[in-house]
């Protein structure tokens, strides 16, 4: 099988659709630049979207880690929902929700389709928690008197998503206490609508990503994967066609 570059796919709702945004220096960005010429990424984010419905994706997802074989062994895939699963079930956003036992469900059921998907050669899944949310100014983004979804709402989701990784053995990154903790009085500073990232927010959901593949997944940090062509320096301007040769991939 052909070597590729590692990818890592990022699976999630808005708050993964936007991770490469420029205007609020998006997490996903943050991620490619660590791993310059060393890894794919392809972003997979549905604005919106629970995991009810992810579940109708999970199957394009996967399809991404069938051809080749990474550098490293390993691919990663980032599970990155709930956010609007906790959307409140008397609210306005009611038809997003979903009951937090069939969000533990259908999260496993993802992990499961893409572990059978490719047995021995799964990528490495990470899970990541639902973060918080400023409820006052997400009711004012959304023009209503009160918020759809609350902080002890996305605090329980993220519990949820914690106890999902422990019962299948997989990382995860708590981006629900890793930004409630470092708001220093200013949760709302986290957020450019109370619910998506502003640039302090991806800043600190990074920081908790990297902090967990160096802690968890040392062979899959950035340091560790290789570059996928010579570097200019070590080609042979007289016969560059051997340095290529010798060139991992």
């Amino acid at each position: 099988m052909a070597m590729r570059r590692t990818k890592i796919v990022l699976f999630g709702d808005s708050i993964t659709q936007q991770a490469f945004s420029t205007k609020h220096s998006g997490w996903a960005a943050a991620v490619n630049d660590a791993y310059q010429r060393k890894v794919d990424i392809v972003n997979r984010g549905y604005s919106g979207y629970n995991t009810r419905w992810a579940s109708q994706l999970v199957h394009e997802v996967s399809s991404h880690f069938a051809s080749g074989s990474p550098a490293n062994g390993r691919d990663i895939l980032t599970i990155f929902f709930g956010a609007n699963d906790a959307s409140l079930a008397d609210g306005t956003a009611a038809a997003q929700h979903v009951p937090i036992a069939e969000y533990k469900a259908n999260l496993g059921k993802l992990i499961d389709f893409v572990r059978s998907d490719h047995g021995s050669r799964a990528p490495q899944i990470v899970l990541i928690t639902p973060p918080p949310v400023h409820e006052r100014s997400w009711a004012k983004f959304c023009g209503e008197e009160t918020s759809n979804r609350s902080l002890e709402q996305s605090r329980a989701y993220a519990a949820a998503c914690k106890e999902v990784a422990a019962e299948k053995g997989l990382p995860v990154v708590d981006s629900w206490s890793a930004l409630h903790s470092k708001a220093q009085g200013d949760l709302e500073g986290l957020f450019w609508d109370g619910l998506h990232l502003s640039a302090r927010g991806n800043t600190l959901l990074f920081e908790a990503l990297m902090g967990v593949i160096l802690g968890k997944l040392p062979g899959l940090a950035p340091d560790a994967l290789p570059l996928d062509a010579p570097l200019w320096r070590d080609i042979d301007p007289k016969n560059y066609e051997s340095s290529f040769r010798a060139a991992r991939f």
